[in-house]
């Protein structure tokens, strides 16, 4: 089903395109987090979780919509039955996992994480009679069907709290795979909205096993103790024979290189070309590589958009200069426009040879951010 129209605009000598999906706003519930993977042969699954608007981070159900023609069409979102919430430990368990496609394996498959609950509708932090209140999850797909089939937990080489594999992973030569996750180290209680100890980010190699991933070797953590909460949220590609990790944290968006996407040098702060500061904060940032290079998706400060929840909207796009390692200002493309709700969960994934899609959902949060022209529509930019 076609839902609303594209808009194809020129860009750095390749084409843009951009969709409004799913719009449709109830004031209640709020379409949010939404994730697409495709096989660049023209089947392509795109996921959104359902938010409750009255609470903070309060997650019911998966839902998951399929194409055949390469994202122009869309079947209506269903939801996912495999993550149905259950009730373990006396607590909810909520479920969602991101879908995935490695090309080198023609495999399809989805990573996401289980959330306990308190009370139906806080979220809980630290452990619950020794369970994790967070846990990685691997799972399998059927892209004909445009269904995940069956999950178990991922194998993780820390101790944690709670762990989440975050961001598209690198797909190495081998077929094996390295993930960017952050986690809560194991130690602390469990408690409603607490964030402690503070977050850490490592990149685990893995391979396809006979019972899903399996860890082939570990990175280094990636650690920010002198920060609110840490860093989390990463996002990992690989360019030019290095890799590059970009993390979010409460004061500053940061990016670190490496040359084997497992041990990583020293965080910096974004900036422009002139060393000042890019103006992004607590919102992810995201990887997207094209004919003219490798690019960031962001969202940052001073662009008008003081009335947008933390500035989150609307996302910009600006080259990557590796050599000087900082963002080329000439180069900014505001990618998805501000309608007063903030955008700045999405996420990006690219084919290696140019084309890239990226995707986001208008989150209603706080209400009233309607007035400003936003519908809960979610958005699919694509550079081919």
């Amino acid at each position: 089903m076609r839902v609303c129209g594209l808009d194809e605009l020129p860009f750095d000598g390749f084409r843009l395109s951009r969709e409004r999906l799913f719009p449709g706003f109830d004031g209640k519930y709020c379409k949010i987090q939404p994730n697409v993977a495709t096989d660049w042969k023209g089947t392509a699954l795109l996921t959104y979780q359902r938010l409750l608007l009255s609470g903070s981070d309060v997650f019911y159900g998966q839902f998951i919509a399929k194409s055949s023609d390469g994202g122009l069409t869309w079947s209506e979102p269903k939801e996912i039955a495999l993550f149905r919430d259950t009730q373990e430990d006396g607590c909810r368990v909520a479920r969602y996992a991101n879908v995935r496609y490695a090309r080198k394996s023609d495999r399809w498959y989805a990573l996401g994480r289980s959330q306990l609950y308190a009370d139906d509708k806080t979220p809980l932090h630290g452990r619950v009679n020794g369970r994790p209140t967070g846990d990685g999850l691997f799972a399998t797909v059927d892209p004909v069907k445009g269904e995940l089939t069956s999950y178990s937990i991922l194998p993780f080489p820390f101790d944690y709290d709670s762990v989440l594999p975050f961001g598209d992973p690198v797909e190495l030569d081998n077929g094996e795979l390295i993930v960017p996750l952050y986690y809560q180290a194991a130690g602390s209680r469990a408690k409603p909205g607490a964030w402690s100890p503070p977050g850490k980010i490592v990149c685990v190699q893995y391979r396809f096993g006979a019972r899903g991933l399996e860890v082939v070797r570990a990175g280094r953590p990636v650690e920010c103790p002198e920060l609110k909460r840490g860093c989390g949220e990463p996002s990992l590609v690989q360019f030019n024979g290095r890799f590059y990790l970009t993390v979010r944290s409460d004061e500053r968006g940061m990016f670190a290189e490496s040359a084997d996407g497992l041990a990583f040098g020293e965080l910096r702060t974004w900036c422009w070309e002139d060393g000042t500061p890019i103006g992004n904060r607590n919102t992810q940032q995201h990887w997207m590589q094209m004919p003219g290079g490798l690019y960031l998706a962001y969202t940052r400060e001073g662009a008008l958009n003081d009335h947008v929840f933390r500035n989150r909207a609307p996302i910009f796009l600006a080259r990557f200069d590796p050599q000087r390692r900082c963002l080329v200002r000439s180069t900014e493309l505001p990618l998805v426009p501000e309608y007063g709700a903030r955008l700045g969960n999405f996420q990006t994934i690219s084919d290696g040879a140019g084309a890239s899609w990226l995707v986001t959902a208008e989150w209603m949060q706080p209400l009233g951010c309607e007035k400003y022209g936003s519908d809960n529509a979610l958005w699919l930019v694509k550079f081919q």
